[in-house]
C-alpha cells in the first residue's frame, strides 16, 4: 500500500530575496495547503546572503511545511538529496503518527523502544519506496551567475539519487527568471527520465528574482500534470508497512 503514497515536493535554490510579483511566503502557504511540501536552499558564496535573505528562506520554508538550509556553494549537491530524503520521511512520519494515534492512541515516540526503532524503519523504507514528484526551483537571476556551475553539477548528483531509488519518480525544472517576457521558464515538465545534463546547461543568469511567481507556476503544473510517465517501482520484498502489525 505504501508504494502508492504520493510525495510532492518544491525544491528551491537560491541566493537572495524575492524583489518581483507575488510574496513567495504566501505562495508557499498555498502549496502546503495542497499538500506539497517547499524546501528552500540558500547559498552563500564566499560571503554572506544577508539577514532579509536568511529570513525569506526560513519563512518560506516554514510557510511550505520544509526545511530551510542556508550553504556554501561546495555543499550544495549533498544538501539537495539531504533535504529531498528528509522531507519525505516527515511527510512519512506524519502519516504513521497519525494511524499510530488512531490504532494504539499514541504516536511513535510513546511506543516502547523496540517497537519504535521498528517503525523508523519502516518509516526509512517506505521513504525509499514512495512515489515522488519534485519540481526543481532554480534562482538564475544576475548575482547566481558565479554559482551556476555548481548547480549544474548539483543537479546531475541528484539525477543519481533519484535513478537508485525503488519508488517511482517524475521531475520538474524551472528557472527564473525567464525571458524578457516572462518570469518563469519551465525548462523540463514533469518526466521520469528529465535530461537534467542537457537542460542543466540551459541555465543562463539574468534579471531579478521573481520567487513568489516561481512558486505558483510550479503549482500549475502540479494541477495540471496528468502524465503516467513514472519510473517503474522496483520490488525487493513483500512487505507493506501495514501498521496493524506495530501493536503494543
Amino acid at each position: 500500500m505504501w508504494q502508492k503514497m504520493k510525495m510532492k515536493q518544491i525544491l528551491l535554490i537560491t541566493d537572495g530575496c524575492s524583489n518581483k510579483g507575488s510574496d513567495p511566503v504566501q505562495a508557499a502557504r498555498m502549496a502546503h495547503g495542497q499538500g506539497i511540501a517547499v524546501n528552500v536552499i540558500g547559498i552563500v558564496d564566499g560571503g554572506d546572503l544577508g539577514s532579509a535573505g536568511r529570513i525569506e528562506a526560513a519563512e518560506i520554508a516554514e510557510a511550505g511545511g520544509g526545511l530551510s538550509r542556508i550553504v556554501e556553494a561546495k555543499q550544495l549537491a549533498m544538501t539537495m538529496h539531504m533535504m529531498t530524503k528528509h522531507t519525505v520521511q516527515m511527510t512519512i512520519q506524519q502519516v504513521v503518527n497519525k494511524e499510530l494515534k488512531q490504532l494504539l492512541g499514541t504516536d511513535a515516540e510513546g511506543l516502547p523502544p523496540e517497537k519504535r526503532t521498528e517503525v523508523a524503519e519502516m518509516v526509512d523504507r517506505m521513504g525509499d519506496e514512495a512515489l515522488l514528484q519534485l519540481v526543481l526551483l532554480i534562482d538564475t537571476s544576475a548575482s547566481m551567475h558565479d554559482k551556476l556551475p555548481t548547480v549544474r553539477e548539483a543537479i546531475r548528483d541528484l539525477q543519481i539519487g533519484l535513478d537508485v531509488r525503488k519508488g517511482a519518480h517524475q521531475v520538474a525544472i524551472l528557472s527564473f527568471p525567464g525571458s524578457s517576457k516572462e518570469d518563469v521558464c519551465v525548462l523540463a515538465d514533469f518526466s521520469a527520465a528529465p535530461n537534467l545534463n542537457k537542460l542543466s546547461n540551459d541555465l543562463r543568469a539574468q534579471g531579478g528574482t521573481p520567487t513568489g511567481p516561481a512558486i505558483e507556476r510550479a503549482l500549475q503544473l502540479f494541477a495540471g500534470n496528468a502524465k503516467p510517465d513514472l519510473t517503474p517501482y522496483r520490488e525487493e520484498d513483500d512487505r507493506d508497512g501495514d501498521m496493524a502489525a506495530y501493536v503494543i
